[in-house]
């Protein structure tokens, strides 16, 4: 993990450079393509959302969801029916890169033009929107 200080134009900056966005969403499709058939699965995209945790009560560790059981599968659905826009049942890269440029974009709306300090984890998009702006 490490700490950075964002705001809304360094993850514009991140995605509006084609070539860094897609390299890194398109890295990102590949290391969670663990069957390498070219398609992210719902086992395969639920894996990942387990592993950030991104239902915790307070994203720093703490064991207990911030909802019950019986609501998770039905957030999960709902987020995997987000990233396959053609109902196939199966997630493809342009719909992967499509849906991830939506979110940081809707990260970048949310921050505005405040600087935030943030702690990141290494592998994440926000990470490396704050590292290609050091870069520039």
């Amino acid at each position: 993990m490490s700490i950075a200080v964002l705001d809304g134009a360094t993850i514009r900056s991140f995605v509006g450079d084609d070539e860094a966005f897609r390299r890194s969403v398109d890295d990102r499709f590949l290391f969670l393509d663990t069957n390498r058939d070219g398609l992210l699965s719902y086992s395969e995209f639920l894996h990942e959302l387990q592993r950030l945790r991104v239902l915790d009560s307070s994203g720093f560790g703490e064991e207990e969801a911030a909802c019950s059981g019986e609501q998770l599968p039905l957030i999960y659905a709902a987020m995997f029916q987000a990233f396959d826009r053609d109902r196939s049942g199966a997630i493809d890269r342009a719909e992967f890169r499509e849906e991830m440029k939506r979110m940081l974009l809707g990260v970048a709306d949310g921050l505005g033009a405040l600087p935030v300090q943030m702690v990141l984890e290494d592998d994440s998009f926000l990470k490396l929107a704050a590292d290609l702006e050091i870069r520039i």
